[in-house]
Parts: structure tokens; C-alpha cells; sequence
């Protein structure tokens, strides 16, 4: 009898038990199911924009705390854009342009001063965007210290001297150097529109879980090292293992004692992460557009704020040196947009001397010393990958247009730096 009406109690309790254990499952799957459904639809045109704002809230990360103190951006005389542009033989509205590459924000530093800021689709001043490739180009500037203070002793060491993880990889023996300049001789394929390419098996790390760092043991090397440019952003993630390696501090850390503080950041950035931690050192980090825009002004101002050196001038001219035929601008390779590379810096072919930090979807940093012109543009453009849909190029026209505008207008212009800047359209 008792064992009759214990067997009648636990029928009874099953289905109980059963909805316990479907919530238990729900309750810690929940993060991952919410990761998966935002990764189907990150880059649609109805959700796009919301996304590139909200991505450290989206996925795993971590912040880069605010400066206690942010150091203030001066507001200058109100710039007018210009109403149209020179690209290729054609003129384009200035207006309409920033409307179809779908534009988030737009700040423009003229000596050091806010002369024009503009936010669109929902994004305001304390609007975190993501970065993607354009952080590529902070990654650079942090190597740059660490040399600068000795955890870096040679940009000629072989990468795994500081990422032992590295070794029995493709990325054994490769130097420092090349790995900057995109040239380390190891295959990746950044094709986004394939499923199965690199670059998209790497980004999955972030919705399922893993480690970015553990995907060099999946690459082949297939030429020497400094010898061919190939745009890799594994590259960039190696340097990300270098960097922590060599600091001995988890990289957000590293950046914000020696980029994020310095520059007296006034908005916590953050940094996307995979599962065990390790930031998505090619393109995962997230700050506002005054931010971006003082990273800009550091490069300008030869890597000093307020007198006081960030980065070594030294670096920021070795970054944009171009120092081997490879790392030219080739026309002929439609990867690389007709520009070309520095340490992990993209720049024009002309005589300019300005240069670019680029990422996926239309995000740019634009630094034109002739003029001393910072533009910051960040965009949720989902018709990037689009065939026919090249416009890198057309940004560099619209900022060179820009930057004549501003120092035109500037009470301190120069005549001849105003002419030289009007003359640069591609």
C-alpha cells in the first residue's frame, strides 16, 4: 500500500518535475538563444543601426573604463558641409551621400576644435558604436607603447616570443612587423558573404563560445612572411596575443592605462569577448563618436595630448611609411580599395599624406595633417556587401572635400594649405 501511494505521488509530480527541468534549461540557455537570434538578424536594414549601438550588451564583453577626469573638445566655429563632392569624375550631393551609406554620426575637428557633430537613426553623444576593423588601427597604436616601453623589446621578433601559444601554428616565426603591415604569409578568407570563410567561422566564436585565439591552429601559411600583403584579421587578433602577452594585463586593461586614460575618454568603451575572455582584438570594440574622435587627434598631434607623449611619434611615422613595394596602393586588387597599408593604417596613393582606420559597413577615421582635419564617420550600412557597392573610396573624396571646407573656413586658414587640400579628390 505504501508503495502504491508513493507511485501515485510521483506520477503526480513528474510533469512538476518535468517543467523544472524545461525552465532550468531555458533560464541558462537563454544567453546563448538570444546571441543566436540577434546574429540572424544583426545586419538587417530594420535592425541594423539598433544593433551597432547596443553590440557589448548583445554579446560577452568588457569595458575600458572613462577617464575620472575627460578632458573637454573645444567647440570651434559652426562648419558648414559642403553641399557636394568630386568622386571620379562626378559630383554627388553631400547630403544624399550620407543618407545612403546610412550614416550614424558625423564629427568633424578642425585644430583640435568641434566644428561640426551630427547624430542620426536613434544615436546620440553617449552612443557606444561598434568599431569593427576601424579598431584595428587602435591595436596598432597600443603596440606602438608597448615597444615604446619596453615589453615589446624588437618589431622583428617572431610573434610567438611573446604568444607562446603561437607556436607549432602557421604564426611561428613570423615577425611582429609583418603581422602590422598584414603581410604575415598565413591564409585567412575575409569573403563575408561566405558562410564558410574564415573571417565568418571566427565571428561565430562570439554567439557560441570559445576562443578567437585557439583558430590559429585551423591556418596554413602560403608564402613568406613580408613578402605579399593580404588583408587578414587574424593579423590583428595575433597582435591582440602579442599585446597581452607581453603586458602581462588582459588588453582592455592594457588599453585603458595606456590609450583610454591618456586620451581622458569622457564614455566607458568596451571591448566584445569571447568565452574565456579574450577580446576580438579585429574589430570588437565599441566607444562613442567624441572618442573615436580623440583617438584621431592623438595621431594628429604626432601622439601627444596636452604635451604629453601617448604614442611615439616614431611610431606613428613608421605606421604610415609604406616600406616594401607590397604595401603600396595596387589598383589592380579590389580587396584593397586602390590604398594602401601602413601598420594596420590605410593609406592614399597621392602625395596627400592623410590616412585612414577603416571598418566593415562605413566606419572611418580620417586624419589629414595638411589641413589638421580629424572626421570621424560611424554607419550601419546594410547595403555594404552589395556587389556593386565599393564606396571607400567615394568616403575618401567626401572627406578630402570636407577637410578644404573646414580649413577654409578656419579664422587661422592658410591660403596655400586650403588650395593644396581642394586639389587632393580622387
Amino acid at each position: 500500500m505504501r508503495l502504491k501511494r508513493f507511485l501515485v505521488r510521483l506520477r503526480r509530480a513528474v510533469p512538476l518535475l518535468t517543467w523544472m527541468l524545461v525552465l532550468l534549461v531555458l533560464t541558462f540557455s537563454f544567453p546563448l538563444l538570444n546571441r543566436i537570434h540577434k546574429a540572424e538578424t544583426l545586419f538587417n536594414a530594420d535592425t541594423i543601426s539598433w544593433n551597432f549601438a547596443h553590440m557589448a550588451e548583445i554579446f560577452r564583453s568588457v569595458k575600458v573604463p572613462a577617464a575620472p577626469l575627460p578632458r573637454p573638445l573645444p567647440r570651434g566655429e559652426t562648419l558648414q558641409l559642403p553641399e557636394q563632392f568630386r568622386a571620379f569624375g562626378s559630383m554627388q550631393a553631400v547630403a544624399q551621400f550620407l543618407l545612403d551609406t546610412r550614416t550614424d554620426g558625423l564629427i568633424v575637428l578642425q585644430d583640435g576644435r568641434v566644428v561640426f557633430e551630427q547624430y542620426r537613426r536613434g544615436h546620440h553623444a553617449k552612443s557606444r558604436h561598434i568599431s569593427w576593423s576601424l579598431a584595428k588601427s587602435m591595436i596598432s597604436a597600443l603596440v606602438g607603447a608597448a615597444i615604446h616601453e619596453g615589453r615589446i623589446k624588437d618589431i622583428m621578433d617572431p610573434v610567438e616570443r611573446y604568444a607562446p601559444a603561437l607556436k607549432g601554428t602557421a604564426y611561428e616565426g613570423v615577425p611582429l612587423k609583418a603581422v602590422l603591415q598584414m603581410s604575415s604569409g598565413v591564409r585567412f578568407d575575409e569573403n563575408y558573404d561566405n558562410k564558410d570563410a574564415d573571417v565568418v567561422r571566427l565571428a561565430r566564436t562570439l554567439v557560441l563560445g570559445g576562443s578567437f585565439n585557439a583558430y590559429a591552429k585551423k591556418l596554413k601559411r602560403t608564402h613568406a612572411p613580408g613578402t605579399q600583403r593580404q588583408y587578414s584579421s587574424f593579423d590583428t587578433q595575433v597582435l591582440a596575443m602579442v599585446l597581452q602577452g607581453a603586458s602581462g594585463l588582459p588588453l582592455a586593461e592594457y588599453m585603458r592605462e595606456k590609450l583610454w586614460l591618456p586620451l581622458g575618454a569622457e564614455q566607458d568603451g568596451a571591448w566584445l569577448v569571447d568565452s574565456e575572455g579574450m577580446v576580438m582584438g579585429f574589430g570588437g570594440f565599441n566607444a562613442t563618436l567624441r572618442d573615436y574622435a580623440r583617438f584621431g587627434q592623438l595621431y594628429l598631434d604626432n601622439g601627444f595630448v596636452e604635451g604629453r607623449p601617448v604614442v611615439p611619434a616614431e611610431w606613428i611615422a613608421a605606421s604610415l611609411a609604406m616600406d616594401a613595394p607590397h604595401l603600396q596602393p595596387q589598383r589592380d586588387q579590389r580587396n584593397d580599395f586602390g590604398l594602401g597599408y601602413g601598420y594596420q593604417w590605410w593609406i592614399p596613393e597621392d602625395g596627400a599624406r592623410d590616412y585612414m582606420a577603416m571598418g566593415v559597413y562605413n566606419q572611418f577615421i580620417y586624419v589629414a595633417p595638411a589641413t589638421r582635419t580629424v572626421i570621424v564617420k560611424l554607419s550601419s550600412n546594410d547595403t555594404y556587401t552589395a556587389a556593386d557597392y565599393l564606396p571607400n573610396m567615394q568616403h575618401l573624396a567626401l572627406f578630402r572635400a570636407i577637410a578644404a571646407a573646414a580649413v577654409a573656413a578656419s579664422p587661422s586658414r592658410d591660403a596655400a594649405t586650403s588650395g593644396a587640400a581642394a586639389g587632393n579628390s580622387p
